[in-house]
């Protein structure tokens, strides 16, 4: 997997949630020349080119340059008094940002909102995580032209291959294109999937815990999980991770909890070569006691937990009582910055895509998101974390793959 040494955000639905801040001044500067106020709605498909282009948009095709320089005063005015009263930053942000800095990531902002107000958005929420922040500036062309872009990558001073540009919109999928970066596409801003692959969108992310992959340094993530007691190895290729598991379990009796990493690595027919391994997914009598269990997890948190849901509990269990030894293979998709992250991605990407895999009609396998729900089909009906290593197993390891594996 791709590791970035850099990352550039946009601000505006991406990092902070800004919908009702601007629409609530947009509004006050349209009512205060006798134009009708907007809703959050129609200011969402009409932000992302600057705050001039949100005013025009929302007036007659006929208004002049004076009632368009007149109702973005009444604009200023108003959110300069009201910056962050309803802005705030989507879940799982701070907890990305701090996890980025630990890593060494070098973070910038890039925004189309001017520039005063988005240092004092990024001082406000962010105070201490970003190294650089620009907004728009007189005589500066704005996104998704890449002057901006190439001005970061000089202050930052990191290469355009190694920088991961970060956005919710079209404009900003062809920013990155334009100053030769990687576009990474997020879900939960002011656009959709489709206009952000439409754009030119790498890849895409439903949530941020799944951009910390593409940044983590395999030197720096064993501190965590260390730290909390587990062992932990790192292994750049799945080939890699399953010559070393053979070895673990050669000559030994092992048996998998349910896994798609486990199926993904062909682990079962290779670790038969060695020992006796039993799966139920094979059709396996189950094994109690085996002396190492393998299995995944949803999630692994930086801070040095392991986070599984499970339906049937067999899974769960398993990894904290009956073996001698455990080991936990995941892919970097796995990795979350925090706990509270760990359990939201556990929750809102592995639940509901293994709800989907055993066509399950569950809320979540219906649009992706986790529901207080209270079907008799749903899968999560126990949430393993483990804050350290059971004290019954005598040795439990984090096998950590370098590639995504799994949900």
């Amino acid at each position: 997997m791709k590791r970035y040494r850099a990352a550039i955000f946009d601000l505006d639905g991406t990092l902070l949630n800004t919908l009702g801040d601007l629409c609530a001044a947009a509004s006050a500067g349209l009512t205060a020349h006798g134009y009708p106020s907007i809703t959050e709605e129609q200011t969402r498909l009409r932000v992302g080119n600057g705050i001039r282009n949100l005013i025009l948009r929302s007036l007659p095709e006929d208004a002049g340059d004076s009632v368009i320089d007149a109702c973005l005063s009444g604009f200023r005015s108003h959110y300069e008094a009201h910056l962050h009263d309803l802005t705030h930053p989507y879940e799982g942000i701070p907890a990305l940002l701090h996890a980025l800095r630990s890593q060494g990531v070098k973070i910038a902002v890039l925004s189309n909102k001017y520039d005063r107000a988005a240092k004092r958005l990024i001082e406000h929420f962010f105070p201490g995580l970003i190294t650089l922040t620009l907004g728009e500036r007189p005589g500066i062309p704005r996104k998704p032209d890449p002057t901006s872009t190439r001005e970061v990558l000089a202050a930052l001073g990191v290469r355009p291959e190694d920088t991961l540009y970060i956005g919710d919109s079209g404009v900003d999928m062809q920013t990155a294109k334009n100053a030769g970066l990687t576009a990474a596409g997020v879900t939960w801003g002011f656009r959709s999937r489709e206009i952000l692959l439409e754009n030119g969108a790498d890849l895409l992310a439903d949530h941020p815990a799944q951009l910390l992959a593409h940044f983590a340094d395999p030197a720096r993530l064993q501190e965590g999980f260390t730290r909390c007691g587990f062992a932990f190895s790192y292994f750049e290729t799945s080939s890699q991770a399953v010559d070393y598991l053979k070895n673990v379990c050669r000559g030994k009796t092992a048996a998998f909890g349910g896994s798609m990493t486990l199926e993904t690595l062909g682990a079962y027919d290779a670790l038969r070569e060695g020992g006796t391994v039993h799966w139920h997914w094979r059709g396996d009598p189950p094994d109690t006691a085996p002396e190492v269990f393998l299995t995944s997890a949803n999630a692994l948190a930086l801070t040095g937990e392991v986070v599984n849901l499970d339906g049937n509990c067999n899974r769960a269990a398993a990894s904290m009582y009956g073996s001698d030894a455990v080991y936990f293979i995941c892919g970097m998709n796995k990795l979350a910055p925090d706990l509270p992250s760990a359990v939201s991605r556990t929750r809102n990407i592995a639940a509901p895509r293994n709800a989907r895999r055993l066509n399950r009609h569950t809320p979540c396998a219906a649009d992706g998101r986790c529901h207080d729900c209270r079907s008799p089909e749903r899968i999560c009906r126990a949430l393993a974390i483990l804050l350290a290593p059971s004290s019954s197993v005598k040795h439990t390891e984090i096998v950590l793959v370098g590639e995504t594996l799994g949900y």
